[in-house]
């Protein structure tokens, strides 16, 4: 591994269980092994692994990555745009294909390194909208619903947030940068009520991404009726070294702290100046 590599954190994270496990089911451009990378990061940020008890794990963690671009700004072609041009975003109903390849497209190709600006990356997840009757694995009722029987707009937002993230995440392991960060900004239109049992198609595109700030849009739509749902745009700020989850337990323990988690630290300790006398 270069030590150049920023992608190191990423590459830690445990391979993802079902529905994020299986490589040939995804539609891509892009080498297995960058797939399987963006597999597990989106099971990493659900925190979906045995025991879990992170916010939204239950909701969240039936999220699956199903499609995965990255294609030049400039190009004339575009195949995904030129496969949908006789259906509705958000209805593609192919079946995945069983060969290692399942894309007709060409693969990605990128002699030299690529600038961000130059790139654009489109990912595409589903999830089904549940009403809490059947169990979670940890036992616990996963439901989604509010009082009104519609999707909650919390559990939307979550999903919002973890699906346009993973279109700059995608963009990232391209051109060799971790966006992993904050988000500072999400603005969310809400055009429709989603109910029990649809699925969901969250279609996310890359905007922007540098090393200060990254933006997506993500839209989601019923994915039978090609309804559109809600539509969101997300800004994070990167920071470098963010702390895992097990850096923070061993942190917290007293036994490491990363230097993202030092600087944080130390801007909370110090004394907040008094305002000036009324």
């Amino acid at each position: 591994m270069s030590p150049d590599d920023k992608l190191r954190h990423l590459r830690s994270f445990p391979r993802a269980p079902a529905p994020n496990d299986n490589i040939a089911a995804v539609k891509s451009n892009l080498p297995d092994d960058l797939v399987e990378l963006q597999q597990n990061i989106l099971a990493y940020h659900v925190a979906h692994h045995p025991g879990s008890s992170v916010f939204g794990h239950d909701q969240a963690k039936g999220l699956k990555l199903v499609e995965l671009y990255v294609r030049s700004r400039s190009s004339e072609e575009d195949s995904v745009q030129k496969s949908r041009q006789s259906l509705p975003p958000g209805t593609e109903n192919a079946k995945p294909s069983t060969s290692p390849n399942p894309n007709p497209s060409p693969k990605l190709k990128v002699k030299v390194k690529p600038r961000t600006d130059d790139l654009e990356a489109l990912t595409v997840c589903e999830v089904d909208v549940q009403d809490g009757k059947c169990p979670s694995s940890t036992g616990r009722r996963c439901c989604m619903l509010n009082v009104h029987g519609t999707l909650a707009g919390p559990c939307l937002t979550l999903f919002l947030d973890v699906a346009s993230f993973s279109a700059l995440f995608a963009l990232g392991t391209v051109v060799n940068m971790d966006p992993s960060g904050f988000s500072t900004s999400m603005n969310i239109v809400w055009h429709a009520a989603a109910t029990r049992g649809m699925t969901l198609r969250f279609v996310n595109r890359s905007l922007s991404l540098t090393p200060r700030m990254g933006a997506a849009r993500c839209e989601v739509y019923d994915k039978k009726t090609a309804r559109l749902l809600a539509s969101a745009t997300q800004i994070v700020s990167p920071i470098p070294a963010l702390p895992s989850s097990a850096h923070a337990a061993a942190a917290a323990q007293g036994q490491t702290q990363s230097p993202a988690a030092a600087r944080i630290t130390a801007a909370q300790a110090r004394p907040i100046p008094p305002g000036p006398k009324l």
